[in-house]
């Protein structure tokens, strides 16, 4: 059995004063880590799906890093569309990995330790130019190096910022997903059959859990503010100040479990 903490787009600021939709970032994310902290067992790793900052300069990842320093167990960072891969890999601690590829300065490796041991974790850098919008693509290079590494004889699971399939909300699965993510569940559906656990992601700031093709997919919200996702919504709208949330990932030899932890957190915060 493996206990896994699933955060993501915690977005920090470059100080403590930053606010995003009436939120204090840094706050709400010292609030998560305190969470996590006073749960009555170690999780064997932590995994957050992206956006750890705001903006992509030293000064945001560096009080990242400060505050995330304090989750009780190794973290693993995938690379949000606010993030940059060379920033992250020089401020922030990762746990021990194997990387797949290096072309582009992308952060596609896989989970090692002895978590690594007995399921095959993946993170994967779905990053385009901001330019190009707030959608993601995965690479054929990164795509190839996950599938070749499948050994077919140990439970797979995959954590990228992007979710790769539709949720039923206009404006998310026409601007938020992955571009060719369908294309790419399939294959990994594919290689891994039924050993395949579960695709795991931010990016929506809400919390969603689907089954598709017959694969598991699993976002966790922000701990800042959540979007709205409603199935006919042509446009994003911000809520503030709700809940701290986090995702509880228990694998086991059978069974992928997913809790969600709301924390309470003060009004008006």
């Amino acid at each position: 059995m493996l206990e896994v903490i699933h955060i993501s787009d915690t977005h920090f600021g470059p100080d403590r004063s930053h606010m995003i939709r009436g939120a204090n970032s840094c706050q709400r994310a010292e609030a998560l880590v305190a969470g996590i902290r006073a749960l009555p067992f170690v999780p064997d790793f932590i995994v957050h799906t992206g956006d750890v900052v705001n903006d992509p300069d030293p000064a945001s990842f560096a009080l990242a890093a400060q505050v995330l320093a304090d989750l009780p167990a190794p973290v693993y960072y995938a690379a949000g569309n606010h993030d940059e891969a060379s920033m992250m890999r020089e401020a922030l601690a990762f746990g021990p990995l194997e990387p797949l590829t290096v072309l582009g300065g992308r952060l596609c490796y896989r989970i090692a330790g002895a978590a690594g041991e007995k399921v095959e974790f993946f993170v994967m850098d779905g990053r385009v130019p901001p330019e190009e919008g707030p959608h993601g693509h995965l690479s054929d290079s990164q795509m190839s190096a996950v599938l070749d590494r499948i050994s077919g004889t140990k439970s797979v699971a995959v954590f990228v910022h992007y979710p790769l399939t539709p949720i039923g909300s206009k404006w998310i699965d026409e601007h938020l997903l992955v571009t060719n993510g369908a294309d790419f569940q399939r294959a990994l559906a594919a290689k891994a059959g039924d050993r395949l656990r579960g695709i795991f992601s931010g990016h929506l700031h809400r919390a969603v859990t689907l089954f598709s093709g017959g694969v598991l997919s699993s976002c966790v919200s922000s701990p800042v503010c959540e979007f709205t996702a409603g199935p006919e919504d042509t446009s994003c709208q911000f809520l503030a100040g709700g809940a701290i949330p986090f995702n509880h990932l228990t694998f086991t030899a059978d069974a992928t479990m997913v809790k969600a932890y709301h924390l309470p957190f003060p009004a008006g915060s």
